[in-house]
């Protein structure tokens, strides 16, 4: 098993002056290392197994070393998102345990509510300028790291006794599910995307992902793994994907559908404008057949890569690379398949733990070197997601897929309320529980609009009794989700349906507002 850390430090010995990162300008691999030794040598030695440090940092060179130095510490790597509320990332960083934090000049301003409500110190690295406030200082260990190039480093790279990296996906009671994902998990996937796709040296990949986001993992380490160049784009630049593609002759793209489907939809992908693509993947939503028709037509020389996983499942372990005489076959849906299962991985289609019959419609369940072990510090949850019985370890997805003909499988929804937005995984009851407070009523709810398959965004339902105003409760929203997860628009009607057991019916009220029986009153 060869670690990610050193598959990196492998490149840094054969390609170390081609270009690793390129971000405003170009960072070889020699000089990314010597950032990220720089970054290491501030951290103290790691302790006992489990240990983990947290990022708190930018997409861009200096961000990437500082989560390659919290590896080469011997620490599991667990990203913040600058984007998230301070109370969000304040969640992970006291659940995950982390003794270490990471932090880049723009994030130092909010350091004081990151981490008052740590139990215990921390040492805290800054990168670059910027006054962490005297509270911090006087709590915790506050040391500084110029990330320059040619530092010697006082610590040696060890393979990490606990997990690679720890993720935190949305929870069904208001708090993050941590998601341990070990070396081992990840090693199998990139060698199963480096037997996938045949990057060298000389390609150019894309960066779209937020370091919070799984599918970052692919991006950074397939990329260094074979020696490749990474270009992060900024969230303006992903606006307009084709535009950057071109000026960056990228030769590898790498986002959530939707990313396409914005780039259709605003007229610039004419056939063959994207000459120099070899690669176009996809993953984390369901991949539209004509969205995927009018990418593949601008990129006529790459090969299309439709990926699907759960973070459970450490990034993707299925996929579907459509053939070229019939790639546009949807199967009557309008959504191309997921594919078959990598190598060494296992997949099968079942209903009350019982393989379907060929054909049939039931929920995924994944077993294999790619799945994890269940959640962090939470037995419960683990007990209910993973199985292990005679035939293997297994997760139980949530989501509903048949076989083909082909013996593809092919995405039909989630058993339950969770859905994906943007490519990110949302708990409804998570945002119905952050609803019905910032509105201080039980009777409201979150519906995916414009259907549950394919949601742009969520709507939240309320009734004409709720305490505060539609303002008030999408502010009072956002001040404790991702933006990802905070609804759009406020539904206003006179009473929620409900369901014979009494429960708030979220498909009724769908449908009322379907047919329009509402107020919008806030968009």
């Amino acid at each position: 098993m060869i670690s990610p850390l050193e598959r990196v430090l492998t490149s840094v010995r054969r390609f170390p002056d081609h270009p690793a990162v390129h971000d405003d300008r170009a960072v070889s691999y020699s000089a990314l290392l010597a950032r990220t030794r720089r970054i290491a040598a501030a951290l103290p030695a790691a302790g006992p197994a489990p240990a983990l440090g947290a990022v708190l940092v930018a997409r861009n060179a200096t961000g990437y070393a500082a989560l390659l130095a919290t590896m080469w510490a011997g620490r599991a790597y667990v990203p913040l998102n600058p984007d998230y509320p301070a109370g969000r990332n304040a969640a992970m960083l006291l659940a995950s345990g982390a003794d270490t934090l990471i932090v880049d000049e723009p994030a130092v301003a909010g350091l004081g509510r990151l981490t008052a409500a740590l139990p215990h110190p921390i040492t805290i690295v800054l990168l670059g300028g910027g006054d962490p406030g005297v509270d911090v200082t006087s709590r915790h260990h506050v040391v500084r790291a110029d990330p320059v190039d040619g530092v010697p480093t006082r610590h040696d790279p060890a393979d990490l006794p606990g997990p690679a990296y720890l993720l935190f996906t949305s929870g069904t009671t208001g708090t993050p599910s941590g998601v341990p994902v070990s070396p081992g998990n990840v090693a199998a996937y990139l060698d199963a995307v480096a037997g996938r796709h045949d990057l060298g040296p000389g390609d150019r990949a894309s960066q779209t992902f937020e370091l919070t986001f799984d599918l970052s993992v692919h991006d950074m380490f397939a990329t260094w793994q074979s020696g490749a160049c990474l270009h992060p784009l900024s969230a303006r630049a992903l606006l307009q994907p084709a535009a950057f593609i071109r000026r960056h002759r990228l030769t590898t793209w790498f986002s959530v559908p939707s990313a396409a489907a914005r780039a259709g939809g605003l007229g610039v992908l004419g056939p063959g404008v994207l000459p120099s693509l070899r690669w176009s993947l996809f993953c984390g939503e369901p991949l539209i057949s004509r969205v995927a028709a009018t990418w593949q037509a601008a990129a006529p020389s790459a090969t299309l890569d439709n990926l699907y996983g759960p973070t459970e499942a450490t990034i993707a372990i299925t996929g579907y690379q459509p053939p070229a005489e019939s790639w546009r076959d949807d199967d009557g849906n309008g959504v191309l398949p997921i594919g078959w299962p990598f190598p060494g991985q296992s997949t099968i289609v079942t209903a009350d733990g019982e393989a379907v019959a060929p054909g049939d419609t039931g929920e995924l369940w994944l077993s294999g070197s790619q799945v994890t072990s269940g959640y962090w510090a939470d037995p419960g949850r683990t007990a209910d997601r993973f199985v292990t019985r005679a035939d293997g370890h297994w997760f139980r997805t949530g989501d509903l897929v048949h076989r083909d003909t082909h013996g593809a499988l092919r995405f039909h929804g989630r058993v339950d309320d969770q859905i994906k937005i943007g490519g990110f995984r949302v708990e409804l009851l998570e945002v119905d529980h952050v609803l019905r407070t910032a509105c201080d009523s039980a009777d409201a709810l979150t519906v995916p609009w414009p259907d549950a398959t394919a949601p742009r965004y969520l709507i939240a339902v309320v009734t004409r009794g709720a305490g505060r105003g539609p303002d008030a409760i999408l502010e009072a929203c956002a001040r404790t989700l991702p933006r990802y997860m905070v609804p759009r628009r406020v539904a206003v009607l006179d009473e929620i349906p409900r369901n014979p057991n009494g429960k708030l019916d979220r498909k009724a009220a769908a449908a009322l507002l379907e047919k329009g029986r509402h107020d919008v009153v806030l968009s």
